[in-house]
């Protein structure tokens, strides 16, 4: 059997960062799975990833470290065969630009070389743009379907070794309908939300919700770490500034094979680095940031959870705190939380009065507004008795009196 290219550069020991969703190449992972206990340890860093390989036996010669608990590579966090660091978006780019976090080998799924030379990232620029500045190797699947994207992120054929290639439908996340609690939450939000706007969400039922609620705005801007099949709607709506050209930026595009044709048909949306997502500049910095996210469970302090449910680590710390502190920095804007009022088939209160095992993702002082489908409660400027009646009445009604006493919610 032929030595495999990425054999021939992996070392005992080296730390090996994976591209996420879209950017993860697939058949290098399962290589990498091959042939980790033949070199030694290996350390892996991966993120979210929607490869279902995370989600069988990972050999004890890779040592695995993720920041979440998303898509399918929540099978390895649940089964301890990957350890989490919970650390913020921003965060994650300057630990690997300071070597705080280690990036010897970077995995990547690229698209093939322009006429000059360059591979698109496609649909995938974050912190792994960082880890592969400092990387002493940069391996790439060419994958002909990843879409060539607008970006001044792009990798020069000098500065990589291909792998490996391929002609392989990008993995795809389907478009979840939003209920008809989610769309009372939208709703809500999108009386908060001026025209001229910048907007951030993510993925997901909630997101397609407050998109859904936002069609009737004019002239809004999106800078948004991920993106979904919501944003073409949004777009095909009206709702978007299309005379601006960067109207729309993200990091991370991730749904349907109908929004990477999308995006990669036109130059609509420009994908950028976390960093740059959160600090806007020009007309952009001087209009209105309106950081829309979404938890687990929310207290009567104002903190949000979306990392733990239960005892597991599904969720993670990513932009939220970034997005929300940007949204504060910004003229008018606002850090809105958005989240149903119960989930699961037994109804449990997401409102609750302490918060799972004081995992806390926003602090008290994060957040500027709390919505549920039952009303908005804006808790800018208020002692922690008021705010505590605010947000208990954001409860389902039958939560409400164990909350107004200060319990955990049950049942009236």
């Amino acid at each position: 059997m032929n030595r495999s290219v990425l054999a021939e550069h992996l070392r005992p020991g080296d730390h090996v960062v994976v591209g996420q969703t879209t950017g993860e190449p697939a058949a290098l992972v399962g290589e990498l799975f091959d042939v980790a206990a033949a070199i030694g340890q290996v350390n892996v860093f991966c993120g979210y990833s929607l490869n279902p390989a995370w989600g069988g036996a990972i050999d004890a010669a890779l040592v695995v470290t993720t920041y979440c608990g998303l898509g399918t590579v929540r099978h390895a966090v649940a089964s301890g065969a990957a350890r989490v660091i919970p650390a913020q978006m921003s965060q994650l780019s300057s630990y690997f630009d300071s070597g705080l976090l280690k990036a010897d080998v970077v995995l990547l799924q690229v698209s093939p070389a322009d006429a000059d030379g360059y591979h698109s990232l496609g649909c995938a620029v974050d912190y792994v743009w960082i880890a592969a500045q400092a990387a002493r190797v940069v391996l790439i699947e060419v994958n002909t379907r990843v879409p060539r994207t607008r970006s001044a992120f792009r990798l020069h054929s000098s500065r990589v070794v291909v792998a490996t290639t391929s002609d392989t439908w990008l993995p795809e996340l389907s478009a979840e309908e939003p209920d008809e609690d989610q769309l009372g939450v939208g709703r809500q939000v999108a009386r908060l939300v001026p025209d001229g706007a910048i907007i951030q969400l993510g993925i997901g039922g909630m997101a397609a919700a407050v998109a859904r609620a936002l069609s009737q705005h004019r002239g809004l801007r999106v800078r948004s770490g991920m993106v979904g099949d919501w944003l073409p709607e949004l777009v095909a709506s009206g709702a978007i500034d299309t005379t601006d050209p960067d109207a729309c930026m993200a990091s991370l595009a991730v749904g349907t094979r109908s929004l990477y044709d999308w995006v990669g048909a036109g130059t609509m949306v420009c994908f950028a680095t976390p960093a740059q997502l959160v600090a806007p500049t020009g007309a952009a910095a001087a209009v209105p940031f309106m950081a829309i996210n979404s938890a687990l469970e929310v207290d009567l302090r104002g903190q949000s959870n979306a990392e733990l449910a239960g005892t597991r680590y599904a969720g993670a710390v990513s932009g939220q705190p970034d997005y929300f502190r940007a949204a504060r920095r910004s003229p008018g804007g606002l850090a809105i939380l958005a989240l149903t009022a119960t989930a699961g088939k037994l109804a449990r209160s997401r409102v609750v009065a302490r918060l799972t095992d004081g995992y806390v993702t926003a602090t008290q002082s994060d957040v500027d507004v709390i919505v549920t489908e039952f009303g908005a409660a804006d808790i800018r400027a208020t002692t922690l008795a008021e705010r505590r009646r605010l947000i208990a009445a954001l409860a389902e009604p039958r939560f409400r009196r164990a909350l107004d006493e200060g319990e955990d919610a049950a049942p009236a």
